[in-house]
């Protein structure tokens, strides 16, 4: 008796919750599960961060609705360190708005961006939401594969022909890039601001993982730094990743003025914004002097982690790329199975292991898999020797 909208039909079901519901499965069949499959900061944030969010839930006045744009304190403070941290100058508050994290930006985004069948530009592997949140709105993706073999930056003048590129309204970029942790070049992104500007194209950037980066020849760059930017790009940031916070859900998008109006007015019908004390504290923190050191200091957690891990890999003799960002590696299906899902499952089935499938990423994701960083400490000794076992079954199964 209750039909479905038509358009869920060819939405598959969100990738991380299909890994938890894969998890509690095997939990349920008795295997001591852990999971190295999600982004999920397992650290709290600093006392200091959340104490400042209690003053402002405590501060009278902040429980009432929001502004559907967001609060201009947020707004000044966000101004003050995009030209901070990325020397991007010239910024109103016509330039930025707060968002419930970069996800929810991204998908609200589609609807003031894409009309029914047009076309848009979307790296593979990347992060689902982009396509699916798009396909949902009637919109055709074209695909550009960041692989190892383009080093992770495609060359869009040789992966795209003169229709493609004409055809397409809106091109999504993401660096660092999720799932591999590769970062782009400074000379890459000025590249794609000049194509964007050439063929009218819009550049929706998910900047989320700017703050975890590992050394300084790997810190990322924001698209907005680059001449004509503000022509055609909103950028988006999240709070969740750089600051321990997923379940804070705050974030900003900042970028042209009509890109961030037409996402007010699609927002401001659908949503009523992100909680006062939020975006209050959040204004505090990003001016805090402690705040610089705190970044530091999580980016030398996840460095612990993350040498830690590629030599358990390197041990393995699984091929794996290291990652200049984010808290990811991308690594090679070991053995002679080339399909992710297969691969994943079994692993997960025979060891109570997770870890992501890289086909579930895209096309070009088929053949690797994705290891998180945000499994706490107590469990990764035990995720990867639950690993190096499967491996060395597999590996020696081929041979």
């Amino acid at each position: 008796m209750i039909r479905l909208a038509k358009r869920l039909e060819h939405l598959p079901p969100y990738l991380f919750a299909r890994i938890d519901a894969a998890r509690a499965r095997a939990a349920a069949r008795g295997l001591d599960t852990v999971s190295m499959g999600i982004g999920d900061p397992d650290v709290d944030p600093p006392e200091w961060i959340r104490a400042t969010l209690c003053e402002e839930v405590m501060r009278s006045g902040n429980h009432r609705y929001p502004s559907y744009k967001g609060n201009p304190k947020l707004f000044d403070s966000v101004i003050r360190y995009m030209q901070r941290r990325f020397n991007v100058t010239g910024l109103n508050h016509d330039n930025v708005m707060t968002t419930i994290g970069s996800k929810e930006g991204l998908a609200n985004l589609v609807t003031a961006v894409l009309n029914p069948e047009d076309c848009f530009i979307a790296p593979d592997p990347m992060y689902p939401v982009f396509v699916t949140m798009a396909k949902l709105a009637g919109a055709r993706p074209i695909t550009v594969p960041v692989h190892p073999s383009t080093k992770f930056m495609p060359d869009l003048r040789q992966e795209l022909n003169e229709h493609q590129i004409r055809c397409s309204r809106v091109m999504y970029v993401n660096y660092p890039h999720n799932p591999t942790g590769q970062v782009a070049t400074r000379e890459y992104l000025a590249d794609l601001v000049s194509f964007a500007r050439e063929h009218s194209i819009v550049l929706v950037s998910d900047l989320a993982y700017g703050e975890v980066y590992y050394g300084e020849e790997n810190k990322p760059s924001s698209l907005l730094e680059f001449e004509g930017a503000l022509d055609c790009v909103i950028e988006f940031h999240s709070f969740s990743k750089s600051f321990n916070m997923t379940g804070w859900r705050c974030g900003f998008a900042v970028g042209a003025a009509p890109l961030i109006k037409g996402l007010m007015t699609v927002k401001s019908n659908v949503d009523s914004g992100c909680f006062n004390a939020i975006q209050l504290a959040m204004a505090r923190v990003l001016d805090d002097e402690r705040c610089q050191p705190f970044l530091e200091s999580n980016r030398a957690h996840y460095l612990q982690r993350l040498d830690k891990i590629c030599a358990a890999l390197d041990d393995m003799n699984v091929t794996y790329y290291r990652p200049g960002a984010s808290i990811f590696v991308w690594c090679d299906l070991p053995g002679e199975e080339r399909d992710s899902f297969t691969w994943c499952g079994k692993l997960l089935d025979e060891t109570g292991l997770v870890v992501s499938p890289g086909g579930a990423y895209g096309q070009y994701g088929e053949g690797f898999f994705r290891v998180s960083l945000s499994t706490p400490d107590d469990k990764i000794d035990m995720a990867l020797e639950k690993l190096r076992i499967y491996v060395s079954k597999e590996t020696a199964a081929a041979r």
